[in-house]
């Protein structure tokens, strides 16, 4: 019995101990996100899509990211000059116009991180820990629906927009989910961002001033996202 039952134990720790595929991952993402610091006083709450590519080998993750965010509560009010009593613009027609601002912004870099198991007999998934670098830029977005403000037409947008961009750096913390029939791999979490930024315009029109000062734009959420994973296996071999 001793000696048959060696080999076995053996034999079970040998497949324990087989490292895990290489992955590489594909993912998108969802993400609420809540102003800080000098942005806070530009711009409320809104939305992230972010997109991703990563390499993850053993439990070390790196790769980049890329995303969008935007929202439609805008607080500094650079058309406050141009408003009547009411809030109303008028228009070159001498009718009140429709002007919406919403912001828009972007980030892209790279980001480099882990995935710590929490389960024993789970491997691949965790708690996931990732820090990016990168650059962050926004902007608030006039529209001017009806065209009838000469001052918001062509180049002279640019004089309200406050273009605003600079380095960015970003930490996510959260849990990542592998399905063992690899059909249900998601994760959710919370993300930081801290962007070192300045205003690029050279006059901003409606205060007939430069802004050359140093900025601190916070951003702080939850994300949700799916991942499209791609294993490596030894032979360099592809498959989902």
């Amino acid at each position: 019995m001793i000696i048959w039952a060696n080999p076995l134990f053996a034999q079970e720790k040998t497949e324990e101990e087989k490292p895990l595929p290489n992955m590489l991952q594909f993912n998108v993402a969802y993400g609420f996100q809540i102003p800080g610091g000098d942005l806070a006083a530009r711009f409320g709450t809104g939305s992230d899509l972010n997109v991703g590519i990563q390499y993850m080998t053993g439990k070390i993750i790196f790769g980049a990211d890329g995303g969008l965010f935007f929202n439609d509560n805008v607080k500094e009010d650079v058309l406050a000059f141009m408003r009547t009593e009411d809030l109303a613009v008028i228009g070159n027609q001498r009718e009140y116009t429709n002007v919406l601002l919403s912001q828009r912004g972007w980030y892209v870099g790279a980001l480099g991180g882990v995935i710590l198991p929490v389960f024993p007999n789970v491997k691949r998934s965790g708690i996931r820990l990732t820090l990016g670098v990168g650059f962050m830029q926004h902007k608030i977005n006039i529209r001017d629906q009806a065209g009838e403000i000469t001052q918001l037409m062509g180049e002279y947008r640019k004089g309200y927009d406050r273009l605003t961009n600079g380095l960015a750096i970003k930490q996510f913390i959260g849990y990542h989910y592998f399905s063992k029939n690899r059909l249900i791999n998601a994760f959710a979490g919370f993300e930081f961002m801290q962007g070192f930024t300045k205003n690029r315009r050279s006059i901003n029109f409606d205060t007939i001033m430069r802004d050359d000062s140093n900025r601190l734009d916070l951003l702080q959420g939850f994300r949700i996202g799916w991942t499209l994973p791609f294993f490596y296996d030894a032979d360099d071999k592809f498959y989902y």
